[in-house]
């Protein structure tokens, strides 16, 4: 059975990028209450840090889940793919498409993700989490069309 993982190394980059805006917007607040500055720019200045803490703030949240839990992506071998502990027979596959806008369950969420279109059932989504590289995508998204388009050359 080969395995499709998300990479660790990614994960922790972003989440450092998330840990660098929170501390920023943390740095605004703490700015506007102790700098002497015009009541409108303390306003904005506290309006942008918690609307930074609260977006960066959700998503470093995610990561930090996805950085413990089960990296594994999706797994396949010559019959069937698993995504999530779910079993499909590749040959009831009928397309591969990509969307961006997916709901993860992790605070209300969003991030784009592979559609596995199954015959007369629900498709089933493998969320990226924001964190595939833009130089992996295009190869895992090859990567299940070709799981995909194998099944008519058996």
């Amino acid at each position: 059975m080969k395995k499709v993982n998300y990479r660790t190394s990614t994960i922790i980059g972003r989440l450092l990028v998330c840990a660098l805006f929170i501390l920023s917007g943390a740095a605004l607040i703490l700015a506007s209450i102790y700098l002497e500055a015009p009541t409108v720019r303390k306003v904005f200045s506290v309006a942008a840090g918690i609307l930074g803490i609260l977006f960066f703030g959700r998503m470093a949240i995610m990561l930090i889940i996805l950085l413990f839990k089960n990296k594994n992506m999706f797994s396949y071998d010559q019959e069937n793919i698993t995504v999530r502990d779910k079993t499909i027979k590749i040959d009831s596959i009928k397309s591969v498409e990509q969307e961006n806008d997916i709901q993860t369950g992790y605070l209300g969420i969003k991030t784009p993700a592979f559609i596995l279109n199954i015959k007369g059932g629900e498709p089933i989504y493998i969320p990226t989490y924001y964190v595939i590289s833009k130089k992996d995508y295009p190869i895992i998204h090859k990567t299940l069309k070709a799981i995909v388009s194998d099944r008519t050359k058996r």
